[in-house]
């Protein structure tokens, strides 16, 4: 079920908290949309996926924390796409040093089974970057990503780890 709710008194510091708290009080995940009103002013549009079996508690806590006067809800359909989740070895050469790490690959297939896209989890490839940059070595988290997805997607038949070569 997806519910949907807008609020144009909330500063944008109190947006943190409510993301958070909605994830702890059982949704699925939540948007968070900038919008103007008919009278003109900034307001948040709230999209918040949800089981029905967590419904009352995510509406009572944005009914509390936005003081919206209503939520509209909209039955909807998920429609699941095959994906694995495959571990990856990465190391970082540097000269003569090598480092060591993990990262998780989530690959989506098509009902053939092939590879069609793929994504490494971003808190992997946050706690490489912050690894790399306590060493010394500067790279952008975007960067890395890039890298790091694209041998990925070269090593799909091949469970070789990933060899990243930085300056």
């Amino acid at each position: 079920m997806l519910l949907m709710t807008t609020v144009d008194d909330l500063p944008a510091e109190g947006l943190p908290y409510v993301i958070e708290r909605t994830m702890e009080k059982g949704a699925k995940n939540i948007h968070v949309l900038n919008g103007i009103t008919k009278k003109g002013r900034v307001e948040y549009i709230f999209l918040v996926d949800v089981d029905r079996q967590h419904l009352e508690d995510v509406s009572a806590l944005l009914a509390l924390e936005l003081g919206t006067l209503g939520i509209k809800t909209f039955k909807t359909e998920h429609i699941p796409l095959p994906f694995e989740i495959n571990s990856r070895k990465v190391t970082i050469e540097r000269k003569n040093e090598q480092f060591k790490s993990e990262v998780r690959v989530k690959y989506l297939k098509n009902d053939d089974d092939h590879v069609i896209s793929l994504k490494a989890e971003y808190e992997d490839i946050k706690k490489i970057a912050l690894s790399l940059e306590s060493k010394g070595i500067k790279i952008s988290l975007s960067k890395l990503k890039t890298i790091i997805e694209a041998k990925a997607y070269n090593k799909v038949l091949n469970e070789e780890e990933i060899v990243i070569k930085v300056d």
